[in-house]
């Protein structure tokens, strides 16, 4: 699987997953003094108020390793509803990394050495790293390989999936426990075939801090979030350290 694919296999299968199963509260238990009520709340009311908060955030980081036939991939990436971006991914095969960069339509990419030796044939790869120079990749939306790349930055796609309601959906309440030392609440779930752990906080909004999620097909996702609602600046590399896409061909 191409970089660009892996990005967008990444993005498709987490929200996927996440689409499967909706949350569940947890068991009672004894009440943090921060608590938002949803461990008291009945099963739907907290898969609603989880749908809701979710499909209000503005901005979040995502951490996450998505397994299938081709290997695993990760990605660690921040993005907001204006369409920026940072993070890096790491496709499958375990061939190097690739820092992205968004900003609206604009997008610079950094392939290392490793990657780029996986991603272009022969010969040819050599005279590619020795002319990017470890550089980044700089073009817009438009650009095909950076529009395919830059798919996991939407943020809108994860919001739809997060917000929308599967059918046919079994619901557990699990045991309360802690992701990054914040409360949250233990949901398992089943359709069908495919299976799931949601951890929902009890604290504050009830965000989805992580899901771990396997599907009948043997695809399995890990995936962790956080940073909820807080600014992503992107940065733009000095001009000296990009390269125009246009100027490859």
């Amino acid at each position: 699987m191409s970089a660009p694919r892996a990005a967008a296999a990444a993005r498709r299968a987490a929200a996927g997953t996440v689409c499967l199963i909706v949350f569940a509260s947890a068991g009672t238990g004894a009440a943090l003094a921060d608590d938002n009520g949803m461990a008291d709340k009945s099963a739907q009311a907290v898969a609603d108020a989880s749908r809701k908060a979710m499909s209000e955030v503005t901005s979040m980081r995502m951490v996450a390793k998505v397994t299938e036939k081709a290997g695993t991939t990760g990605l660690d990436i921040r993005f907001d509803e204006a369409g920026n971006c940072v993070g890096t991914v790491t496709p499958p095969g375990g061939s190097g990394k690739a820092d992205v960069i968004k900003r609206g339509t604009d997008v610079w990419m950094k392939l290392d050495d490793e990657l780029l030796r996986a991603q272009v044939p022969g010969p040819a790869v050599e005279d590619a790293i020795a002319l990017i120079n470890g550089r980044y990749l700089h073009g817009t939306t438009d650009n095909v390989m950076l529009r395919d790349f830059a798919q996991f930055c939407d943020l809108d796609y994860f919001k739809r999936e997060f917000s929308s309601k599967p059918a046919n959906e079994q619901l557990q309440k699990g045991a309360r426990t802690t992701v990054d030392g914040r409360p949250a609440i233990t949901v398992t779930g089943k359709r069908g075939g495919d299976t799931g752990t949601y951890l929902v906080s009890t604290q504050d909004e009830p965000y989805l801090l992580r899901i771990q999620g396997a599907k009948a097909s043997g695809e399995r996702v890990e995936a962790t979030f956080s940073a909820f609602d807080e600014p992503v600046r992107p940065q733009p590399p000095a001009p000296a350290d990009s390269v125009d896409l246009s100027q490859l061909r």
